[in-house]
């Protein structure tokens, strides 16, 4: 055998030598390609199973790098839906985060679908994630449907869909929607209390009136239904005051029964029926009487009335009952009316005045409980003066202010005795209020030591102050400001 040979057999075998080293090498390599790819594929699993999303995204997509490489179609196929699945769950985390809870939960849903097809994949998360998603968007739907019936006013039917909303929100720990529930149960049960208080004093002020007109059994039915809200809503000055007021109510009743009795004994025992009804000419003659009596009394048109107990107010007229027509008993409306026209400087004799009242159907029950505030306010209207009247004044207006801007003021309340009318002139130069005809300012201003060098008239700091720290005060039911 010659060399040429020899060497030709060497390098052949050698050649067959590398060809079996470098298939076991490619082999080997191959497993090693496949078992890294099975791995990131296992690892894909377990984060997917554990919801660490962007952790099985990223195994996958090694994955699928091992696949292509090793040309495996099928596994590529696999892996190529787990990146889909991983990354759709990955853009429905990202709606989510940005409050884009429908598009969330259409992604959640693609993403559960892809998910089923996939061999012993753990996809219970996407389904819990589509739960929360789920409630998300329930609570934003009952907050939108309780705005709606907010709008609307349908306060106790809101307050519950926010209540409802508040516990979604309580149990997805979904700390803004908590607050923004909360504040809008708060808002609503402000607003059901504003309501119901406004309820009340509606019932409130009507019963006053039906009292002010002396049909006292119809007010105390009105008073009831106010006193039976401001207990519920715990308004106990509110509670105090208006059952001051159905005692009060109750009592007059009583006074009504008592009068009536004495007039029936009056016209006979025997047959105790009611007198007949006056004729227009009797009312006419009375009130004539009432005038010609009035016009005999002197006022000096200049001084002010500060106490209608004394003489010449305590002897003026209104009214035909014997012993509740003088003006001690019953001259306040009269009395603020006088004191106004003199401030105003168009001073008018009361017996006008009483006059006026009479002739208009101004007094209250022939006078006996004086005089109506829409019959004041007509008084100054006739004369051309600029006026404002406002029923139970504290409600809407600030009396200190209120009375600062008018030339002069005529506030009424009730007390625990009576109804009542002061005048009140405001001084600018010291800031303080000047009160006419009344025993509580009197004694406010002596407590104070405002009432320096005044003839007449109470000098007060605050009418607030006066009505509100006046226990026997219980209420202002008219304000009638003048210009």
């Amino acid at each position: 055998m010659d060399v040429t040979m020899k060497k030709g057999i060497i390098i052949a075998v050698a050649l067959i030598i590398v060809l079996i080293v470098s298939f076991f090498l490619w082999h080997a390599h191959l497993n090693r390609l496949r078992s890294d790819m099975e791995y990131h594929i296992e690892a894909f699993y377990e984060h997917f199973e554990q919801a660490e999303v962007q952790s099985a995204l990223d195994e996958a997509v090694e994955a699928k790098v091992l696949a292509e490489r090793l040309r495996d179609n099928e596994a590529l196929d696999a892996v190529s839906s787990y990146i889909e699945v991983s990354e759709a769950v990955i853009r429905g985390n990202a709606y989510f985060e940005d409050g884009q809870y429908e598009h969330a939960r259409n992604t959640f849903s693609s993403a559960l679908d892809d998910a089923i097809k996939i061999d012993n994949l753990n996809y219970n998360f996407i389904i819990e994630l589509i739960a929360i998603t789920d409630a998300y968007i329930r609570f934003f739907e009952l907050i939108e449907q309780a705005d709606n019936l907010l709008e609307r006013d349908i306060l106790n039917l809101a307050l519950r869909v926010y209540e409802e909303a508040l516990l979604v929100a309580t149990t997805l720990s979904f700390e803004d929607g908590k607050e923004l529930a909360t504040i809008s149960i708060q808002h609503v049960e402000e607003l059901i209390f504003l309501a119901r208080l406004a309820e009340a004093a509606d019932l409130e002020s009507q019963g006053t009136m039906y009292f002010l007109n002396g049909d006292y059994r119809e007010s105390i039915t009105l008073l009831r239904g106010a006193l039976e809200i401001y207990y519920e809503l715990g308004e106990i000055l509110r509670v105090a005051a208006v059952q001051a007021r159905i005692d009060l109510a109750e009592q007059r009743i009583e006074e009504q029964d008592r009068l009536e009795t004495e007039e029936l004994y009056n016209y006979g025992e025997q047959d105790a029926e009611y007198p007949p009804a006056s004729s227009p000419d009797d009312e006419h003659e009375r009130v004539i009487s009432n005038y010609e009596h009035n016009r005999g009394i002197d006022f000096d048109l200049r001084t002010l009335i500060d106490n209608q107990n004394q003489p010449p107010a305590s002897l003026v007229r209104m009214g035909t009952r014997p012993g509740l027509n003088e003006g001690w008993y019953n001259g306040c409306g009269w009395v603020a009316a006088y004191n106004s026209l003199i401030i105003l400087g168009n001073p008018m004799h009361p017996a006008e005045i009483v006059h006026h009242f009479e002739t208009t159907g101004g007094t209250v029950w022939d006078g006996v409980f004086g005089t109506f505030p829409h019959a004041i306010e007509g008084l100054f209207v006739e004369l051309d003066y600029d006026v404002n009247h406002t029923l139970f004044p504290q409600i809407t207006l600030n009396l200190d202010d209120t009375i600062r801007n008018s030339r002069v003021a005529i506030l009424a309340y009730m007390h625990t005795s009576a109804a009542h009318y002061i005048v009140i002139e405001y001084r600018p130069e010291d800031g303080t209020f000047v009160v006419y005809n009344d025993s509580f300012a009197r004694r406010r201003s002596a407590t104070l030591g405002l009432d320096s060098n005044l003839h007449q008239g109470a000098v007060i700091d605050s009418v607030n102050a006066l009505i509100r720290e006046s226990p026997n005060i219980l209420f202002t039911f008219s304000l009638i400001t003048i210009n």
